[in-house]
């Protein structure tokens, strides 16, 4: 009993408890969209362009409410949580360099192209036929394989019946087969004998790259002299051998090449020339972007929009609702998230008239609609930011969520508390059971203490049932960072500790550990 009076009556002097909960909830939100687009040209005969766009949005709000209680000795209790959520505002901006890079010389050196096997089918007025070559050290013929299409009438005499030979011939030499065929399909061996004045002007012209399979390769594409001059007329004559062969398989002549010049574009490397004509982008497709502001557009840039089908129209559709200037890359990332101008001028109607693009793009990976954010408006959050929505939005925040809390009373909520209620799991149910109890006009921020220190109702009710009424609602976290329980204090007051002051509970429980 001693110790009793000691501590209860007592206290030592200048002994302080400071309990000073500082709880702090840092959502951060990060939005990334990612778009990799991917050109990929593999022209010999057939030239493709793919450009794929893949964009992420993937905000990531990370709340942590820490209290911090540390009790001394006689407390005085400073309960004054600082709930600041700093949401750092999604970036959105696609660093897209789509430059398709298909300048590419792919040489086959240990293979001999320039005689081989062939098998064919007949396709009606087509005649398709599959070269295979193979290697000096060995007798497989599946080192290297070739498909061409061929009109029938450039095959008036087929061999039906028994082996025999045909012949097609071009300026770039005379490929000669051996075979047969049985119904529609046929098989033997072939020879290409190249010819040497064509191959010898291609060689003093200025070609640049040529290796030996490539007297093969012109006669796929049935180069020409005139072909190789009118290249050299418009300005690309020091050529390598490969980007020869890429524009003569896309038929790119004099007129497409000066339609691109007319509009500015001069001196555009050979591979990118093989790109535009691969997508079918003319002079007229590029020039309908200049009307919104879009001139000298790179033409990387330009292969980025038509693989996506990205028109004028497209654009064309965002100037009408006022929405102007979308840099090219948000452009692609548009189109890539299927935004529309509908969507965007539901979010200007909505409040949002200068909203950012990247935060347009973010919204719609999120699947943020302008019903969503109105829902907000209605209830009274008319000022919320764009950058809260996306908050909300990632903590599946609803208007009806936060009607729930109006309907209790709690006016006007900060944006950021009601972050930190929602990853807290705050419900108004929870604060309704301490309204019950008394604790009328709760401020937001007072609540964010209490349930990260998981004190309920209950805990409250079971110092009221000990006779402690009206129990200051800064006091909670204290009381229960000392581990002061209302089993605790009917365990002290059955051994004789009786005090009417919980905070002698605390300095008691406190002297003990």
């Amino acid at each position: 009993m001693a110790l009793a009076c000691l501590v209860l009556a007592a206290p030592v002097a200048n002994a302080q408890v400071v309990v000073t909960p500082t709880p702090v909830v840092t959502p951060v939100v990060t939005s990334t969209v990612t778009p990799v687009v991917t050109s990929t040209v593999t022209p010999v005969v057939t030239a493709a362009v793919t450009a794929n766009v893949n964009s992420i949005v993937t905000p990531v709000i990370t709340s942590t409410v820490n209290a911090y209680v540390h009790p001394m000795v006689a407390p005085v209790i400073n309960v004054n949580p600082i709930v600041n959520p700093v949401i750092v505002p999604p970036v959105v901006i696609p660093d897209i360099d789509i430059n398709p890079n298909i300048d590419v010389d792919v040489n086959i050196t240990d293979v001999d192209m320039m005689e081989g096997k062939w098998f064919a089918t007949i396709k009606g007025d087509k005649l398709e036929i599959e070269f295979r070559g193979k290697t000096a050290d060995t007798d497989d013929y599946h080192q290297w394989s070739n498909t061409e299409t061929f009109s029938m009438s450039d095959f008036p005499s087929l061999p039906r019946t028994e082996k025999g030979e045909f012949a097609l011939k071009r300026e770039a030499g005379t490929l000669v087969f051996t075979g047969k065929f049985e119904d529609d399909m046929g098989f033997g061996t072939y020879k290409l004998t190249p010819n040497k004045e064509l191959g010898d002007y291609i060689k003093n012209s200025g070609v640049t790259d040529i290796h030996d399979n490539d007297p093969f390769r012109w006669f796929s594409v049935n180069l020409t002299k005139s072909y190789v001059e009118m290249l050299a007329q418009n300005g690309y004559k020091d050529i390598a051998s490969h980007n020869l062969i890429s524009m003569c398989a896309m038929k790119i002549d004099a007129p497409y090449i000066q339609s691109f010049k007319a509009i500015g574009y001069n001196d555009v490397a050979p591979h990118d020339l093989v790109a535009l004509k691969s997508m079918k982008i003319t002079a007229d497709y590029v020039k309908n972007f200049s009307q919104f502001g879009y001139k000298d557009v790179p033409l990387h840039d330009i292969v980025a929009f038509k693989s996506m089908d990205i028109s004028a129209d497209y654009v064309k559709g965002f100037a009408a609702v006022g929405y102007n200037n979308i840099p090219i890359h948000n452009i692609i990332a548009f189109k890539s998230e299927k935004i529309t101008p509908e969507y965007v001028k539901g979010l200007m109607d909505a409040g949002f008239k200068d909203i950012a693009p990247h935060d347009v793009v973010a919204y719609k990976s999120m699947d943020i609609s302008a019903e969503y954010v109105k829902g907000f408006k209605d209830i009274g959050y008319t000022d919320i930011s764009v950058h809260d929505i996306i908050a909300f939005k990632s903590e599946k925040i609803t208007p009806e969520y936060v009607k729930g809390f109006l309907s209790i009373g709690m006016k006007d909520i900060a944006a950021h508390d009601l972050i930190a209620f929602k990853s807290l799991e705050i419900t108004p149910e929870y604060i309704k059971g301490f309204i019950d109890l008394g604790y009328n006009d709760i401020a937001a921020h007072a609540i964010i203490p209490l349930k990260s220190m998981n004190i309920t109702p209950d805990y409250v009710n079971g110092f009221k049932k000990l006779g402690f009424k009206d129990i200051p609602l800064h006091d909670l976290p204290a009381l229960k960072s000392t581990g002061v329980t209302p089993e605790y204090v009917a365990e002290m007051q059955q051994k004789g500790f009786k005090s009417d002051n919980l905070r002698k509970y605390m300095e008691l429980k406190n002297s003990f550990n």
